[in-house]
């Protein structure tokens, strides 16, 4: 089938997209004219480049002239990987989680031993910085929440700086914390769904 403008929705991690968070921002996308599809992604014992292959799977499977991505936290990890392996219209990263190799020295300990070994391992092969510069999209958008973790705004801003591409948006949302159902975060979903090309 062929469609117009496809926006593929990564929940974070272990949410489903039938989450009320996302089934308001697939409500939101469609009434600026996009097709969402919401992406389930299977959490428990994977990777995040594990979860990228499954995706890669569904979005090829779909025929659209437009393309976007839209994902949250680990689901903007994925989104961002995914897009350094295909061409995409719009990447849209909500609050980018900090588990790449550059971050994990911060990260702390009770975080790692509750984390899968594989996943931890998988984390220490991502290198932002040259991911970064390897995103095949013509647009990227870069949100996150004024009120979030000190570590997550620090990945979020070096991550930006690191895209070479100069069509390329850093969106601070003011009085906000790492949750995507914000009314403050949907908000600004919908004004910048208005700008995406």
């Amino acid at each position: 089938m062929n469609r117009g403008k496809t926006i593929f929705i990564i929940p974070g991690f272990k949410h489903l997209p039938t989450n009320k968070a996302y089934k308001e921002i697939a409500k939101i996308l469609k009434s600026q004219g996009y097709l969402p599809v919401p992406v389930t992604i299977r959490w428990r014992q994977t990777t995040i480049s594990q979860n990228c292959e499954y995706f890669l799977k569904k979005y090829k499977t779909i025929n659209s002239k437009k393309k976007y991505i839209l994902g949250f936290s680990f689901g903007a990890m994925i989104a961002l990987l995914a897009s350094t392996k295909v061409s995409v219209r719009g990447l849209i990263l909500c609050s980018l989680s900090p588990y790449f190799r550059e971050d994990l020295s911060k990260v702390n300990n009770s975080w790692i031993s509750s984390l899968i070994t594989q996943r931890y391992q998988d984390f220490s092969k991502l290198h932002c910085a040259t991911l970064a510069k390897k995103i095949k999209a013509k647009q990227i958008l870069m949100l996150y929440g004024t009120k979030e973790a000190r570590s997550l705004k620090k990945r979020v801003r070096q991550a930006f700086g690191q895209i070479s591409s100069t069509h390329k948006y850093l969106i601070p949302i003011k009085k906000t914390e790492h949750d995507i159902g914000d009314r403050r975060y949907l908000n600004k979903i919908h004004q910048i769904a208005k700008q995406l090309n």
